[in-house]
């Protein structure tokens, strides 16, 4: 299989950033196709920690990796992460799409303002996005122009009379605010030069040869503002499909779909969670699975693997098979359960809600499932290769148990933050 999309099959969190990382390693071009400086990825290696917000997983080997048409993106945080990446002794191969959308320090002012009421980062994605579609917003192409600093200036105009309106900024703080911004931005347009280009063309030509392309989506499926648990989403589309929108993929060139599940579920913000756990379950499991988000830093809510929306996510995205991580966090908790269905007013229902409010009142049918057997990492390590009747009874029984569930295979299993800790079958 040449080319492959990687996508969270749940609310997030799900451990993209490693898997992709790993997934890296065969690939040639790396390509994210959505979100913003929202999305952290945490990957470990060589006992280092790194956490990318913008740039791809597949930086650590040496990859070409691509900030495809569908990210927003905060100029100033990016060139803080590059710089990061660079001083750690890296070198960055990154190309940014000339059509990738810019965010301002407005659109994060407007994100604080109202993006608490649905618990958004306060980065500015959700108005980014909003003025995205209404074709008021700048792309990374206008701030290198050679008239950089009038094609901001004429974008802000645009939107001046919001700004004052919704109390933003008032005339004189606006008028301050443009021509700091105009200068800074263009001037943040001069460093990007080397690396804005046709990404589109790239992912063409690369498809179309022997080399191997990952696309990395952002998010997770359930979370797609289309088909995810509105309002309670993010501002773009998160599903396999937003590759070849954001990402360049294309259209009948051989792929493959994996979708990243975690052994149980977990949630960062505000939002329908039919398996949520509370008070000492919660907390046991948040520790033993170190639940905080890598963006806010957040303490996750966490509950028992909820089936019946990872079918569903399943579905709408397409995914062809998962990969499933923290199942060693799995065996340091007791009264593991999974959600098989719903029910709503005592009745079964056959469907996954498509409102908030109706989803907040499903009450999940629920399957226990035996203690998961616990392993040392060495004893984990000692299956790397191995097939999965070689796994622990308990462990194979739980995997079975999904897969048949879900109706696709579970092709890898991470029990470890670390590259080598990933068993493919």
């Amino acid at each position: 299989m040449k080319n492959t999309i990687v996508v969270g099959a749940q609310w997030g969190d799900e451990g993209k950033g490693k898997l992709v990382d790993v997934l890296a390693e065969q690939s040639d071009l790396v390509v994210r196709f959505n979100g913003g400086g929202n999305a952290g990825h945490t990957v470990m290696h060589a006992g280092e920690t790194y956490k990318f917000h913008y740039m791809p997983s597949g930086m650590l080997h040496n990859k070409v990796c691509i900030l495809g048409t569908g990210v927003v993106i905060n100029p100033k945080d990016l060139l803080e992460e590059i710089d990061s990446f660079t001083s750690s002794g890296h070198k960055p191969q990154l190309k940014i799409s000339a059509r990738a959308h810019v965010i301002f320090p407005h659109h994060q002012l407007i994100d604080a303002k109202g993006g608490g009421k649905i618990g958004t980062t306060g980065r500015g994605i959700g108005p980014t996005y909003s003025q995205k579609a209404s074709r008021i917003n700048l792309r990374m192409l206008d701030l290198i122009a050679d008239d950089a600093v009038d094609r901001i200036k004429t974008a802000l105009k645009d939107v001046r009379d919001m700004l004052i309106m919704d109390e933003i900024f008032n005339e004189e703080e606006f008028a301050s605010y443009c021509e700091a911004v105009s200068t800074e931005y263009a001037g943040f347009g001069d460093q990007f030069k080397p690396f804005i280009t046709d990404t589109e063309d790239l992912v063409r030509i690369a498809s179309k040869s022997e080399e191997q392309v990952l696309f990395e989506g952002a998010q997770g499926t359930l979370l797609d503002l289309n088909y995810g648990t509105y309002p309670f989403v993010t501002s773009s589309s998160t599903l396999a499909a937003a590759a070849f929108v954001g990402g360049g993929a294309i259209p009948g060139v051989p792929i493959r779909i994996l979708g990243i599940t975690k052994a149980y579920t977990t949630r960062v913000g505000e939002g329908p969670f039919p398996t949520e756990l509370e008070g000492d379950a919660a907390v046991n499991l948040r520790e033993a699975g170190h639940e905080y988000g890598a963006t806010t830093g957040r303490p996750r809510r966490v509950g028992h693997l909820d089936l019946y929306a990872l079918r569903y996510a399943i579905r709408i995205s397409g995914i062809q098979e998962l990969a499933m991580t923290k199942i060693d966090t799995l065996a340091l908790v007791d009264g593991v359960k999974a959600c098989i269905g719903y029910k709503i007013d005592g009745n079964e229902i056959d469907y996954f809600p498509a409102d908030a409010p109706t989803l907040e009142l499903v009450e999940p049918i629920y399957k226990d499932i035996p203690n998961i057997t616990s392993l040392s990492k060495e004893e984990w390590l000692t299956l790397q290769g191995k097939a999965k009747t070689d796994l622990p009874d308990s462990i194979q029984s739980y995997i079975k148990f999904i897969e048949d569930f879900v109706e696709i295979p579970i092709t890898i299993l991470s029990h470890g933050p670390e590259r080598n800790e990933t068993i493919v079958f």
